[in-house]
């Protein structure tokens, strides 16, 4: 005689930290925040009430690059390869706040480097936002500079973003910086921000 037996497995997933991370921010600072519900097309992580500005957070994370030495070794990037890349994959979701004519955000945090420098530094979400500092030269001379090729938000392109973000660790807590996106859809209420959201404003070259 054959029995048959059968098994029934619970397959459990655990929170990204960048959720967490975010999540924990938002408690410190008494934000209210809600999850948004996961549907069949992509949609952002995180809807929040900022002053009466409902606002959608998409939240990514680096991981790993191959390019990444820990422990004291050499490592090389290409300057903004992150960010731009987090840009590129969160797209979709952010176009959902474009639809509802809602502000979206882009935070990204640095689960890849203990010291959380590696492809996150400020010049890393300029250049990919705005584009490669570029000389303009006259009679061998420099005579100004301004942010140019291989930006991803421009005037005619990912105008949904509202805002690109650094969610980082400190010691006194998480911490959320937004540069601000000079080419917005939606464009954000700064001025109503609480304080514990670090904004930092980019000359954009006409």
């Amino acid at each position: 005689m054959t029995s048959r037996y059968c098994a029934e497995f619970t397959v459990m997933t655990s929170k990204p930290e960048a959720e967490s991370l975010f999540e924990s921010f938002c408690d410190k600072y008494e934000i209210s925040w809600q999850k948004v519900s996961v549907e069949k097309n992509p949609t952002p992580d995180y809807i929040v009430l900022l002053n009466g500005q409902s606002i959608y957070f998409e939240v990514k994370q680096i991981d790993k690059d191959n390019n990444f030495m820990a422990c004291g070794n050499i490592s090389s990037r290409i300057t903004g390869a992150h960010i731009r890349q987090k840009i590129l994959d969160s797209r979709k979701q952010i176009q959902v706040g474009a639809k509802h004519k809602t502000p979206s955000i882009l935070l990204v945090y640095n689960n890849l480097d203990p010291m959380q420098l590696f492809g996150t530094e400020q010049h890393d979400f300029i250049t990919a936002m705005y584009g490669e500092m570029t000389a303009e030269l006259k009679d061998n001379g420099i005579v100004g500079s301004y942010h140019g090729r291989n930006s991803l938000l421009r005037d005619d392109r990912n105008t949904s973003f509202s805002a690109v973000g650094y969610l980082r660790r400190s010691p006194t807590g998480p911490v959320v910086r937004l540069y601000e996106n000079a080419f917005a859809r939606n464009s954000l209420n700064i001025v109503s921000f609480p304080l514990c959201f670090e904004v930092v404003y980019v000359e954009v070259h006409p």
